[in-house]
Protein backbone atom coordinates (compact mmCIF):
# COMPACT_ATOMS: atom_id res chain seq x y z
CA UNK A 1 0.00 0.00 0.00
CA UNK A 2 2.79 2.41 0.89
CA UNK A 3 4.50 1.77 -2.46
CA UNK A 4 1.46 3.20 -4.28
CA UNK A 5 2.41 6.65 -2.96
CA UNK A 6 5.97 6.66 -4.35
CA UNK A 7 5.04 8.96 -7.31
CA UNK A 8 3.55 11.61 -5.01
CA UNK A 9 6.74 13.66 -4.36
CA UNK A 10 7.13 14.16 -8.12
CA UNK A 11 3.67 15.78 -8.21
CA UNK A 12 4.30 18.16 -5.30
CA UNK A 13 4.31 21.90 -5.99
CA UNK A 14 6.11 23.00 -2.82
CA UNK A 15 9.58 22.19 -1.56
CA UNK A 16 9.97 19.58 1.16
CA UNK A 17 10.48 21.11 4.61
CA UNK A 18 11.08 19.85 8.13
CA UNK A 19 7.49 20.73 9.07
CA UNK A 20 6.17 18.46 6.28
CA UNK A 21 8.34 15.60 7.49
CA UNK A 22 7.47 16.01 11.18
CA UNK A 23 3.70 16.37 10.75
CA UNK A 24 3.56 13.56 8.17
CA UNK A 25 5.62 11.23 10.36
CA UNK A 26 3.41 11.88 13.41
CA UNK A 27 0.28 11.17 11.35
CA UNK A 28 1.96 8.02 10.03
CA UNK A 29 2.60 6.82 13.59
CA UNK A 30 -1.05 7.48 14.44
CA UNK A 31 -2.10 5.44 11.38
CA UNK A 32 0.21 2.56 12.34
CA UNK A 33 -0.92 2.50 15.99
CA UNK A 34 -4.59 2.57 14.98
CA UNK A 35 -4.00 -0.30 12.55
CA UNK A 36 -2.23 -2.26 15.29
CA UNK A 37 -5.17 -1.72 17.66
CA UNK A 38 -7.48 -3.01 14.93
CA UNK A 39 -5.52 -6.25 14.52
CA UNK A 40 -5.16 -6.74 18.28
CA UNK A 41 -8.92 -6.39 18.71
CA UNK A 42 -9.48 -9.06 16.04
CA UNK A 43 -7.09 -11.42 17.84
CA UNK A 44 -8.97 -11.02 21.11
CA UNK A 45 -12.55 -11.21 19.91
CA UNK A 46 -15.00 -12.30 17.25
CA UNK A 47 -14.54 -10.45 13.94
CA UNK A 48 -18.32 -10.20 13.54
CA UNK A 49 -18.36 -7.95 16.61
CA UNK A 50 -15.05 -6.11 16.32
CA UNK A 51 -15.34 -5.18 12.63
CA UNK A 52 -18.66 -3.28 12.98
CA UNK A 53 -17.20 -1.35 15.93
CA UNK A 54 -14.29 -0.30 13.74
CA UNK A 55 -16.92 0.91 11.29
CA UNK A 56 -18.05 3.60 13.75
CA UNK A 57 -15.10 5.71 12.57
CA UNK A 58 -17.37 8.32 10.88
CA UNK A 59 -18.75 9.26 14.30
CA UNK A 60 -15.27 9.88 15.68
CA UNK A 61 -14.29 11.84 12.55
CA UNK A 62 -17.28 14.16 12.95
CA UNK A 63 -16.59 14.53 16.68
CA UNK A 64 -12.91 15.48 16.25
CA UNK A 65 -13.63 17.80 13.32
CA UNK A 66 -16.08 19.76 15.46
CA UNK A 67 -13.99 19.54 18.65
CA UNK A 68 -10.86 20.96 17.02
CA UNK A 69 -12.65 23.10 14.40
CA UNK A 70 -10.63 21.50 11.61
CA UNK A 71 -12.71 22.31 8.52
CA UNK A 72 -13.69 25.77 7.21
CA UNK A 73 -17.42 24.95 7.04
CA UNK A 74 -19.69 23.58 9.73
CA UNK A 75 -20.89 20.00 9.40
CA UNK A 76 -24.45 20.02 8.05
CA UNK A 77 -27.35 18.54 10.02
CA UNK A 78 -27.92 16.06 7.19
CA UNK A 79 -24.34 14.83 7.59
CA UNK A 80 -24.85 14.30 11.33
CA UNK A 81 -27.99 12.30 10.55
CA UNK A 82 -25.97 10.30 8.00
CA UNK A 83 -23.31 9.61 10.64
CA UNK A 84 -25.97 8.23 12.98
CA UNK A 85 -27.49 6.09 10.22
CA UNK A 86 -24.03 4.83 9.33
CA UNK A 87 -23.39 3.65 12.89
CA UNK A 88 -26.85 2.04 13.15
CA UNK A 89 -26.49 0.25 9.83
CA UNK A 90 -23.04 -1.08 10.73
CA UNK A 91 -24.52 -2.52 13.92
CA UNK A 92 -27.33 -4.21 11.98
CA UNK A 93 -24.99 -5.64 9.36
CA UNK A 94 -22.36 -6.92 11.74
CA UNK A 95 -24.34 -7.85 14.84
CA UNK A 96 -22.62 -10.94 16.31
CA UNK A 97 -24.27 -14.29 15.79
CA UNK A 98 -25.05 -16.78 18.56
CA UNK A 99 -21.97 -18.30 20.10
CA UNK A 100 -19.71 -15.35 19.27
CA UNK A 101 -16.84 -14.77 21.66
CA UNK A 102 -17.34 -11.56 23.63
CA UNK A 103 -14.15 -9.89 24.81
CA UNK A 104 -14.23 -6.64 26.75
CA UNK A 105 -10.53 -6.15 26.01
CA UNK A 106 -11.13 -6.68 22.30
CA UNK A 107 -14.10 -4.33 22.44
CA UNK A 108 -12.02 -1.55 24.03
CA UNK A 109 -9.20 -2.10 21.52
CA UNK A 110 -11.67 -1.84 18.63
CA UNK A 111 -13.14 1.41 20.00
CA UNK A 112 -9.63 2.83 20.51
CA UNK A 113 -8.67 1.84 16.97
CA UNK A 114 -11.78 3.47 15.51
CA UNK A 115 -11.08 6.63 17.51
CA UNK A 116 -7.46 6.65 16.32
CA UNK A 117 -8.46 6.37 12.66
CA UNK A 118 -11.14 9.00 13.23
CA UNK A 119 -8.57 11.40 14.69
CA UNK A 120 -6.22 10.69 11.77
CA UNK A 121 -8.86 11.41 9.12
CA UNK A 122 -9.92 14.59 10.88
CA UNK A 123 -6.33 15.91 11.08
CA UNK A 124 -5.21 15.05 7.54
CA UNK A 125 -7.19 17.86 5.78
CA UNK A 126 -5.83 20.46 8.20
CA UNK A 127 -2.19 19.47 7.65
CA UNK A 128 -2.47 18.95 3.89
CA UNK A 129 -3.82 22.47 3.44
CA UNK A 130 -1.05 23.91 5.58
CA UNK A 131 1.67 22.13 3.59
CA UNK A 132 1.74 20.25 0.28
CA UNK A 133 -0.86 17.43 0.06
CA UNK A 134 1.34 15.22 -2.12
CA UNK A 135 4.37 15.45 0.14
CA UNK A 136 2.36 15.03 3.33
CA UNK A 137 0.44 11.95 2.15
CA UNK A 138 3.66 10.41 0.84
CA UNK A 139 5.31 10.82 4.25
CA UNK A 140 2.24 9.54 6.12
CA UNK A 141 2.00 6.28 4.16
CA UNK A 142 5.75 6.02 3.74
CA UNK A 143 6.11 6.13 7.54
CA UNK A 144 3.60 3.30 7.89
CA UNK A 145 5.57 1.18 5.41
CA UNK A 146 8.88 1.99 7.11
CA UNK A 147 7.62 1.09 10.59
CA UNK A 148 6.07 -2.12 9.23
CA UNK A 149 9.47 -3.16 7.83
CA UNK A 150 11.24 -2.32 11.09
CA UNK A 151 9.00 -4.60 13.17
CA UNK A 152 9.44 -7.64 10.87
CA UNK A 153 12.06 -9.24 13.20
CA UNK A 154 9.41 -9.33 15.96
CA UNK A 155 6.70 -11.04 13.89
CA UNK A 156 5.53 -14.56 14.70
CA UNK A 157 6.80 -17.41 12.56
CA UNK A 158 9.08 -17.13 9.55
CA UNK A 159 8.45 -14.10 7.34
CA UNK A 160 10.67 -14.65 4.29
CA UNK A 161 9.71 -18.12 2.94
CA UNK A 162 7.20 -18.05 0.07
CA UNK A 163 3.85 -19.64 0.94
CA UNK A 164 2.30 -21.11 -2.20
CA UNK A 165 -1.42 -20.43 -2.50
CA UNK A 166 -1.34 -17.72 0.16
CA UNK A 167 1.23 -15.07 -0.73
CA UNK A 168 -0.11 -14.60 -4.25
CA UNK A 169 -3.51 -13.61 -2.89
CA UNK A 170 -1.87 -11.36 -0.32
CA UNK A 171 0.02 -9.45 -3.01
CA UNK A 172 -3.03 -9.28 -5.27
CA UNK A 173 -5.14 -7.92 -2.41
CA UNK A 174 -2.56 -5.17 -1.86
CA UNK A 175 -3.45 -3.64 -5.24
CA UNK A 176 -7.10 -2.76 -4.51
CA UNK A 177 -6.10 -1.76 -0.97
CA UNK A 178 -3.55 0.64 -2.41
CA UNK A 179 -6.13 2.07 -4.81
CA UNK A 180 -8.57 2.46 -1.94
CA UNK A 181 -5.94 4.28 0.13
CA UNK A 182 -5.19 6.67 -2.74
CA UNK A 183 -8.88 7.47 -3.35
CA UNK A 184 -9.68 7.97 0.34
CA UNK A 185 -6.58 10.05 1.04
CA UNK A 186 -7.27 12.31 -1.95
CA UNK A 187 -10.92 12.80 -0.97
CA UNK A 188 -9.96 13.65 2.61
CA UNK A 189 -6.65 15.42 2.05
CA UNK A 190 -7.42 17.42 -1.10
CA UNK A 191 -11.11 18.24 -0.73
CA UNK A 192 -11.52 18.51 3.07
CA UNK A 193 -14.54 16.22 3.39
CA UNK A 194 -13.37 13.71 6.03
CA UNK A 195 -16.82 13.01 7.51
CA UNK A 196 -18.60 12.64 4.18
CA UNK A 197 -15.80 10.48 2.74
CA UNK A 198 -15.98 8.12 5.70
CA UNK A 199 -19.75 7.78 5.36
CA UNK A 200 -19.27 6.80 1.71
CA UNK A 201 -16.53 4.40 2.78
CA UNK A 202 -18.92 2.79 5.27
CA UNK A 203 -21.07 1.92 2.26
CA UNK A 204 -18.84 -1.12 1.76
CA UNK A 205 -21.21 -2.84 4.18
CA UNK A 206 -23.91 -2.75 1.50
CA UNK A 207 -21.68 -4.37 -1.07
CA UNK A 208 -20.49 -7.01 1.39
CA UNK A 209 -24.09 -8.16 1.91
CA UNK A 210 -24.78 -8.27 -1.84
CA UNK A 211 -21.56 -10.12 -2.64
CA UNK A 212 -22.11 -12.69 0.10
CA UNK A 213 -25.61 -13.42 -1.21
CA UNK A 214 -24.31 -13.86 -4.77
CA UNK A 215 -20.90 -15.47 -4.24
CA UNK A 216 -20.98 -16.69 -0.62
CA UNK A 217 -21.71 -20.32 -1.46
CA UNK A 218 -19.16 -20.41 -4.29
CA UNK A 219 -16.45 -19.00 -2.01
CA UNK A 220 -17.29 -21.44 0.76
CA UNK A 221 -18.52 -18.77 3.17
CA UNK A 222 -20.93 -19.96 5.85
CA UNK A 223 -22.79 -16.65 5.68
CA UNK A 224 -24.05 -17.63 2.25
CA UNK A 225 -26.30 -20.21 3.95
CA UNK A 226 -27.51 -17.97 6.77
CA UNK A 227 -31.16 -17.55 7.69
CA UNK A 228 -33.52 -15.26 5.83
CA UNK A 229 -34.01 -13.14 8.96
CA UNK A 230 -30.25 -12.52 9.17
CA UNK A 231 -30.08 -11.39 5.55
CA UNK A 232 -33.16 -9.20 6.06
CA UNK A 233 -31.55 -7.46 9.03
CA UNK A 234 -28.34 -6.94 7.11
CA UNK A 235 -30.19 -5.68 4.04
CA UNK A 236 -32.03 -3.12 6.20
CA UNK A 237 -28.67 -2.00 7.52
CA UNK A 238 -27.32 -1.76 3.97
CA UNK A 239 -30.26 0.38 2.87
CA UNK A 240 -29.71 2.71 5.84
CA UNK A 241 -26.13 3.09 4.64
CA UNK A 242 -27.33 4.11 1.19
CA UNK A 243 -29.65 6.69 2.75
CA UNK A 244 -26.74 8.04 4.76
CA UNK A 245 -24.60 8.33 1.64
CA UNK A 246 -27.42 10.14 -0.15
CA UNK A 247 -27.81 12.59 2.73
CA UNK A 248 -24.16 13.65 2.46
CA UNK A 249 -24.96 15.25 -0.90
CA UNK A 250 -26.85 17.95 0.99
Amino acid sequence: MSACFIPYPFLAEKKLSLDFILSGFLLGILFFLSQMLCFLSLRRGDASLMTPIMGTKPIFVAFFVVLFNLVPNEIAISTWVAVGLSALSIGLIGWPSKGSVFSIQGLLLAVAGAAGFGLLDSLVPYFTHNSDPFFLLFIVFGSVGLISIIIIPWTEGSFLPYRKGTDIWMWLSALPMGGQAICMSMAIGFYQVPTEANIFYAGRGFWSVILVVIFGGWLGLKEGHSSASLFLRRMIGALLLLIGVWLTSF
